[in-house]
C-alpha cells in the first residue's frame, strides 16, 4: 500500500466534519482489482498486495477455527463450557471477514465495522461466561461461606474483600462486565446514527464528529472490564490452580487482540493520520490511477494489523479454547455426549436469548444489591444511634453527680 505523496489529504475526514450523510462514506470509493499487474507492476500495486495476504490469512482463519469447532461438536460433553467456547471461537474469522470486506469495499468500511464491534462484545461477555461456569462448582462447594481474601493485581494494587463468593462481588464484577457488549451494542446503533447524519467523522478527533466521543468512550468501557477482569484473575486465583483451568490464556486469546487493535490499530494509526505521518496519495503511483485519501490508507493498515492478530488469536484459541477439558471429563466421569445439531442449537440458536435473559438478571441482582446496601446503611445508623443513647444514658448518673456538686459549692460560697 503506497502512502506516499500527500495529494488527497484536504480530503481527510477531519477537514470534512460534519460532512454528507448516508452510510455510504462521503468521498469513499470502490477500489479495483487488477490482478495482472501484480507481476508486471508490483510496486504500484501495494494495495492488491495487502487484499492478498489479508485473504490468505482469513483463509488460514477460518481453517483452523471451524477445524476446533467441529471437534467441540463431536465431543459435546459439557456444553455449561462448550457453548461458551463455541461462540467465542467464531470471533476471529467473523471479526477478520468483516475488517477484510471493509478492506475490499472502502466506501462502505464504517457500516461493516460497526458489526464487527458487536462480535468483538459478544465475544468478551461469553469469555466471561466460560470462566463463570468454570468456578461454578466452587460457588456451590462454598455455600453461604464468606470467605475473606487480600490479594494484589500485578504485584500493585491491593484487593480486599469481605467474601469472594459473596452476592455483592459477584453483581459488581457482572455490571462492569456487562457494561462493555451493551455499551457496544449503543455504539454501534449511535455511530449508524450519526453516520447518516453526517455526524460520525471516522478518524477524526474534531469534536465536531461523534467519533471522538465514542472514542472516549469506548476508552473508558474497555479500561473498566480490564479491571474488572484481572481483577476477577486475581481473586480466585487459588481456584484456578486447584482446577488446572488455562484462565489466564483464554483471557488473552480475547482481551489481548481487543487491546492491540484499539490501541495500535485504531488510537495510534489515528494519531498518525492527524499528524500527517499516514498520507494519501495522488493515484500516480497506483495502476488503476486511484488516489487514496489518507484515512483510506489508515484503515488498509488496520485491517491488515487486525488479520495478523487474528490469527495469532486463532492459533492459540485452538489450545486455550478447545474441547480437552470435556473429553478428560468424559473419560474420567462417562458422562453423555450431546449430538451435533443439539450442540449446535446450544451453542449458537439460543445465545441471543440467553444474553437478554443474563442482562435482565443482572439488572434484577443490581437492584438487589441496591436495596441491600440502603438496608445496610441503615442498619448501621441504628445501631449508632442506639449505642450513642446507651452511652448517654450510662453517663447520666456521673453528669447528675457533677451537677450536684457544682450546685452544692456555689451554696457554700453563697454562704
Amino acid at each position: 500500500m503506497d502512502s506516499g505523496n500527500n495529494s488527497s489529504d484536504s480530503g481527510s475526514s477531519s477537514d470534512s466534519c460534519p460532512n454528507t450523510g448516508g452510510l455510504q462514506t462521503a468521498g469513499g470509493f470502490n477500489p479495483s482489482f487488477n490482478f495482472s499487474n501484480l507481476i508486471h507492476e508490483p510496486y504500484e500495486n501495494w494495495h492488491i498486495w495487502g487484499w492478498l495476504v489479508c485473504l490468505i490469512l482469513l483463509a488460514i482463519i477460518w481453517i483452523v477455527s471451524l477445524t476446533t469447532i467441529w471437534r467441540h461438536v463431536r465431543n459435546y460433553y459439557d456444553p455449561n463450557i462448550q457453548r461458551h467456547k463455541l461462540r467465542v471461537l467464531l470471533y476471529p474469522p467473523v471479526y477478520a471477514t468483516l475488517s477484510w470486506f471493509s478492506y475490499l469495499r472502502y466506501d462502505y468500511s464504517t457500516t461493516i465495522m460497526f458489526f464487527a464491534t458487536l462480535f468483538e462484545a459478544f465475544a468478551v461477555y461469553n469469555l466471561y461466561g466460560c470462566l463463570q461456569a468454570y468456578l461454578q462448582p466452587y460457588y456451590e462447594e462454598a455455600g453461604d461461606l464468606k470467605e475473606p481474601i487480600q490479594t494484589k493485581v500485578f504485584g500493585l494494587f491491593k484487593v480486599n474483600l469481605k467474601s469472594k463468593f459473596g452476592f455483592h462481588f459477584r453483581i459488581i464484577t457482572d455490571i462492569c462486565v456487562l457494561q462493555f457488549p451493551i455499551w457496544s451494542i449503543i455504539d454501534a446503533f449511535v455511530s449508524i446514527f450519526a453516520e447518516l447524519k453526517g455526524r460520525y467523522c471516522d478518524g477524526s478527533y474534531s469534536f465536531k464528529g461523534a467519533y471522538v466521543y465514542l472514542t472516549i468512550i469506548n476508552f473508558g468501557a474497555l479500561s473498566l472490564i480490564l479491571s474488572a477482569l484481572f481483577i476477577y484473575l486475581a481473586v480466585f486465583d487459588k481456584e484456578w490452580k486447584r482446577g488446572k483451568i488455562s484462565a489466564h490464556g483464554m483471557f488473552w486469546c480475547v482481551k489481548g487482540p481487543i487491546m492491540f487493535i484499539f490501541y495500535f490499530g485504531d488510537i495510534l494509526l489515528t494519531i498518525l493520520e492527524t499528524v500527517h505521518v499516514i498520507k494519501g496519495t495522488d493515484g500516480t503511483h497506483s495502476s488503476d490511477g486511484l488516489a487514496w485519501p489518507a484515512e483510506a490508507v489508515k484503515n488498509g493498515l488496520e485491517v491488515i494489523i487486525i488479520c495478523a492478530v487474528m490469527t495469532v488469536a486463532t492459533f492459540l484459541m485452538t489450545k486455550y479454547f478447545g474441547p480437552q477439558d470435556a473429553v478428560t471429563k468424559h473419560n474420567e466421569e462417562d458422562v453423555p455426549r450431546m449430538t451435533g445439531w443439539m450442540a449446535l442449537v446450544d451453542g449458537y440458536l439460543s445465545y441471543l436469548p440467553e444474553f437478554f435473559y443474563n442482562v435482565l438478571c443482572c439488572g434484577v441482582g443490581s437492584y438487589k444489591l441496591a436495596r441491600k446496601r440502603i438496608e445496610m446503611r441503615a442498619r448501621r445508623k441504628r445501631e449508632m444511634y442506639s449505642v450513642g443513647n446507651s452511652s448517654t444514658h450510662a453517663l447520666s448518673p456521673v453528669l447528675q453527680q457533677q451537677r450536684q456538686s457544682k450546685t452544692e459549692q456555689s451554696m457554700d460560697g453563697g454562704l
